[in-house]
């Protein structure tokens, strides 16, 4: 897929890289933005492809990019370099990258940047005026490798959510074509539906926790990692087991990366499509015993609450965002009317609750005849 790049354009011009040197290149795009890579190793280019492919397509260079980023590999610098400065410093939070200001002349602005506060140090140089991002990573180093996918999703994110896109916490599949989002709170049943439609429907994977959803009602699904619950089948030794406290309660997880997935499951990714239903997941009594799931048309007051919580994702607003311009663009607020905007947008399409009064037996319930009674769509790829 890759080609190699001589060393001609803007990103030469600057000096950034020689004048003559032969290095893979590719173009990833996204709804009509373009970022240009470049990498002095195949690796380093395919590690990102990896992660952003889908939902961006990956395709031979053309034409003039929106960005250009350049990854290199060099020795770990010095850690007294990065150490001892005492500039200004952005920390992220719940371990997220950890950003050091060295200098901000010129229209560029340099950094060292971690991707976790424990993780090597690589080196950060932005270029506004010759649109380009060069980022230095220490050889072989795979958590420092990962601030080159979290550069790439920042540039095409931060664009996105600045000409009317909206950022929802949702798992999503495609059937038929179309995608289907499933909506509910922190336990509520998302990623588990969202799997097992893939691997008893056919479906193909979209989104385990974030999606983009477009102003035309296009989906993307995010390329964050895969959390799946160890209830789920996972084949042994893949991914990261790992627990956290949620509502008290102790939530064990297996966390992969994107690729991680997609080899461990054999799980086909989609790029975006266009949206096709919304199944939003609520927990009912079950204290009588008898009804465990159930469905029905999902009614404006129900749908509206449900967009409200899922646009509610400031955190993830600012991991996906470009708050310092690294990529040319910036943090961006949601639009006042963003609920507005959304519930036009799920409304158009059909909406089924679904109700499910024992949520431990979620993994293995009957729930796709109670669901395509209501969405035909599942009907003709049910099992």
């Amino acid at each position: 897929m890759s080609e190699q790049w001589t060393g001609d354009g803007p990103a030469a011009r600057t000096g950034v890289v020689a004048a003559g040197s032969l290095q893979p290149m590719l173009d990833l795009r996204l709804a009509g933005l373009c970022l240009r890579l470049i990498a002095s190793q195949e690796d380093a280019l395919r590690g990102v492809e990896a992660m952003l492919s889908p939902p961006c397509t990956a395709q031979p260079p053309t034409g003039t990019p929106d960005w250009t980023m350049l990854i290199e590999e060099a020795l770990q610098p010095a850690t007294g370099d990065v150490e001892t400065f005492e500039g200004p410093e952005l920390v992220f939070p719940q371990g997220g990258p950890r950003l050091s200001v060295v200098d901000s002349t010129a229209g560029r602005l340099r950094l060292h940047g971690r991707y976790r506060p424990d993780g090597a140090a690589a080196s950060i140089e932005t270029d506004r005026a010759a649109k380009t991002t060069r980022i230095v990573l220490p050889t072989g180093d795979t958590s420092a490798a990962r601030l080159a996918d979290w550069l790439a999703k920042g540039f095409f994110a931060s664009r996105l959510l600045g000409t009317g896109w909206q950022m929802l916490h949702a798992s999503a599949v495609v059937v038929a074509g179309q995608a289907i989002l499933f909506l509910a709170g922190q336990r509520g049943g998302k990623s588990t539906l969202a799997h097992r439609a893939c691997a008893e429907l056919g479906a193909m994977f979209l989104a385990d926790d974030l999606v983009l959803l477009g102003p035309d009602g296009t989906v993307a699904g995010w390329p964050a990692r895969v959390c799946l619950p160890v209830d789920l089948p996972v084949p042994h030794g893949a991914g990261e087991v790992f627990e956290r406290i949620v509502g008290g309660d102790v939530r064990r997880r297996v966390r992969l990366t994107p690729p991680e997935h997609r080899q461990a499951l054999g799980v086909g990714y989609s790029p975006p499509v266009p949206l096709g239903a919304v199944i939003s997941i609520a927990l009912g009594d079950n204290s009588g015993g008898s009804v465990r799931v159930h469905a029905s048309p999902l009614e404006r007051d129900a749908l509206t609450s449900v967009v409200e919580k899922a646009l509610d994702v400031p955190s993830q607003r600012l991991f996906t965002g470009d708050l310092l311009g690294l990529t040319g663009s910036g943090s961006t607020a949601p639009p006042t009317d963003a609920t507005a905007g959304v519930l036009r947008l799920l409304s158009r399409k059909p909406g089924v609750q679904l109700t499910v009064g024992d949520p431990v037996s979620l993994p293995t319930v009957a729930v796709w005849r109670e669901l395509s009674a209501i969405l035909p769509l599942l009907t003709a790829e049910s099992r």
